[in-house]
């Protein structure tokens, strides 16, 4: 690369330059700023994850049947919630051997409904919203602190304060997304795949697709799980996860419901399939770009132990971009997914944790 070509990329790209020496900066600032640590929240962590002897087992198995008994509504939601699960799993097993069979016979395994739109924006661009995005994060950040500080406010409720952090900054990033599209490059909401003409197809489309992935995501756990118990390696608690164990509050039940549930899955899907996932499909084909936007995907997640099952779910979502030209089924989909985990975890703290 010639000095004309570097000085012509940095004359381009000066602002997002700038923003990425503050994040730089501040990040460094966080690295070297001593954090005091406590030790009995490090105790607790390190108590919730050790592995409980056959007789804690058999009491907590006494105690769920228990209250189980003594909660009528909660076992009827229980054996529903086991009914539903199971009937889903079976759908799934048919479908997937339908597309077994449908591939074996030399058929596409979905019908083509579409393509995504051949963007205008290019790689650089997905760099720019990724900077953008993480200014605006690191500088709310900064006037946060520095409000707390200046009206020496310390009785806040942590947990709920990120919750709300994490919500108005998944918003930002739909703002970001939508405005590169939209304001930049007069693409339009159909740039990003958001297209509502044909929503009752997509739906069932969304829930087939669904309906399809939950063996493969079973079979994934059951090998993530047989791994861990091999090796004795025990993952960290994923924070939203932890935060909802440990909420009794509504608001902050409610605020990260709708993030993980609504929230969440838009933002990701905007970014990841609508805007990110064309470029690459242009760049390095439909088979590459899937897996590797996937990949990416599951790894933002940083979470070993749900690697796997977040890469398989990204590459049905971008399968189903690639299939349709809509992104109306990945949101779906992603909807659907995060509502049951949030629904199987708030189900699995009202019987398994104590109160």
């Amino acid at each position: 690369m010639s000095w004309d070509k570097v000085r012509r990329f940095g004359t381009e790209n000066r602002l997002y330059l700038v923003m990425l020496s503050f994040i730089v900066a501040t990040e460094i600032f966080f690295a070297t700023s001593p954090i005091p640590k406590k030790e009995e929240h490090l105790a607790e962590k390190k108590k919730s994850h050790r592995i409980l002897t056959p007789e804690e087992v058999i009491g907590q198995e006494n105690r769920i049947k228990e209250l189980l008994s003594s909660n009528k509504p909660l076992a009827v939601t229980v054996t529903v919630s086991t009914f539903a699960g199971a009937l889903a799993l079976m759908a799934g097993l048919f479908f997937g051997i339908s597309c077994i069979a449908r591939k074996l016979n030399g058929h596409d395994i979905m019908a083509a409904y579409g393509s995504p739109p051949d963007v205008r924006w290019q790689f650089i661009d997905i760099l720019r919203i990724i900077v953008t995005f993480y200014f605006f994060a690191y500088t709310f950040q900064w006037i946060e602190a520095n409000i707390l500080y200046l009206m020496k406010i310390k009785d806040i409720d942590g947990n709920l304060f990120g919750v709300l952090n994490a919500t108005l900054t998944d918003i930002m990033g739909m703002a970001i997304v939508l405005y590169f599209t939209v304001i930049k490059f007069k693409s339009g909401l159909a740039g990003l795949g958001l297209t509502f003409k044909n929503i009752k197809r997509d739906m069932r489309i969304a829930i087939g697709g669904y309906l399809t992935i939950i063996p493969v995501l079973a079979i994934i756990m059951i090998v993530v799980f047989i791994g861990l118990k091999v090796s004795s390696y025990e993952p960290p608690e994923t924070k939203a996860f932890e935060i909802l164990y440990k909420a009794k509050g509504p608001k902050i039940l409610f605020v990260l419901t709708a993030l993980v549930t609504i929230i969440g899955p838009i933002a990701e899907e905007l970014f990841f399939r609508g805007f990110a996932y064309p470029v690459f499909r242009k760049r390095i084909g439909v088979r590459n770009a899937i897996l590797l936007v996937s990949a990416v995907f599951a790894m933002l997640h940083m979470n070993i132990v749900s690697f796997f099952p977040i890469l398989a779910l990204g590459v049905l979502l971008a399968y189903l971009y690639e299939k349709t030209g809509s992104i109306i089924p990945s949101i779906t989909v992603h909807i659907i997914h995060n509502s049951a985990v949030i629904f199987f975890v708030y189900l699995y703290k009202m019987i398994a944790l104590p109160k």
